[in-house]
């Protein structure tokens, strides 16, 4: 798994987001805020396959000015179990 940001340009920030979501490796996109408005988490079967993925498919994105990937090395926490009383558990019907 890693994470991209794009700094993609506003014209072409819908049809670069659009795109990108159609992709398989893709397993969440968004447009954020700041000099990076496009992020993506992408899932690659291994280094060869993200480095091809990144300089084929996101390449030919439409508006991309830049790209900086942060692969997931380890994960260190998960989703948790509601906890009574908190706040998004005063909100679940059980």
């Amino acid at each position: 798994m890693a994470a991209l940001w794009m700094s993609v340009a506003p014209a072409e920030l819908a049809a670069a987001g659009a795109a990108l979501a159609e992709h398989p490796e893709v397993a969440f996109a968004g447009a954020t805020t700041g000099p990076n408005n496009l992020f993506a988490s992408v899932l690659c079967r291994d280094v060869r396959a993200l480095y091809t993925y990144l300089t084929t498919r996101v390449a030919a994105l439409p508006g991309v000015r830049t790209m900086e990937s942060a692969p997931r090395i380890r994960q260190v926490k998960g989703p948790g179990p509601l906890v009574a009383g908190s706040p998004a558990a005063r909100g679940r019907r059980r």
